[in-house]
């Protein structure tokens, strides 16, 4: 029998168990991490490593990406590998949802939420271990409902910097802009909320919002009103051409320009 959670849910995550490849596959160095949630639940993530420097003291980064709704952490190894070609010097912790790919339990707001903690406390180990003078900056990196996420765990656990692809406001947001949804009381109903908005309003770091100009799933007013919502350092940038998914493949001289310029005063600011 489902319940009503197991209904929305339904309706919100749509997560894949078959992996379509691994990093090895586009010619990345990477291993398996196994995480545990403070509720018990283990979930997958892969730590991808990039270019290494004879410099010890080059300045690195580490992000943490949180993915859509959709698939799972496989779906964007293309983009992992553009990370590490124009970036170089960049870590990735690939952080797989509960109930996506091999993570184990079911998807829902607060399970995601404590599986995103748990990939924040391995980063902080990871980091703890390594000498002072080599310790990376921490970026969050969410696309889509994982900006969501994202930008919780950035309101409770601080990043050096935050960076969301086509956020959505909130789920009771989504939903009313969809007929039949728009016309009932749907919000009253909604137990996974996803409200970036709020979240937003949290968070200190500095913040970079993109948004597809054409996106037909979320519309870029909700990354505009997320942009809005930040207290720090904020920048908004509008993807050209683009729609929802594959958003730089579409304008990826500006989509990657508008990054590095981001990660780059990062990096000026804490070295």
């Amino acid at each position: 029998m489902h319940t009503p959670n197991s209904i929305e849910a339904s309706f919100i995550f749509f997560p894949q168990p078959q992996l379509r490849g691994d990093p090895s596959h586009v010619g990345l160095r990477f291993e398996d991490v196994w995480l545990t949630a403070d509720d018990g639940n283990r979930t997958h993530a892969w730590f991808i490593r990039g270019d290494e420097s004879e410099n010890p003291s080059t300045k690195r980064i580490l992000m943490l990406i949180t993915h859509g709704n959709g698939g799972n952490i496989s779906v964007r190894l293309d983009q992992y590998r553009e990370f590490v070609d124009r970036f170089r010097f960049i870590d990735v912790l690939a952080l797989e949802y509960r109930g996506y790919g091999l993570s184990e339990g079911s998807p829902s707001e607060e399970g995601i939420a404590l599986d995103a903690i748990a990939a924040r406390r391995w980063i902080d180990e990871h980091v703890a271990s390594l000498p002072k003078d080599e310790r990376p900056s921490i970026v969050y990196f969410g696309r889509s409902l994982g900006g969501s996420v994202a930008t919780r765990l950035a309101s409770v656990m601080p990043p050096d910097g935050l960076i969301l692809e086509c956020p959505l406001l909130s789920i009771p947001y989504l939903a009313k802009t969809i007929p039949p949804w728009k016309y009932l009381p749907i919000e009253r109903f909604i137990h996974n909320r996803f409200d970036t908005e709020s979240y937003m309003q949290e968070v200190r770091s500095p913040v970079l919002v993109m948004h597809s100009e054409f996106d037909e799933i979320i519309p870029i007013e909700c990354g505009r009103m997320v942009f809005e919502a930040a207290e720090g350092p904020r920048r908004f940038y509008v993807i050209k051409g683009a729609p929802h998914n594959g958003a730089d493949y579409y304008d990826p001289e500006g989509y990657y320009a508008v990054m590095e310029e981001f990660l780059g005063v990062l990096m000026d600011e804490k070295h």
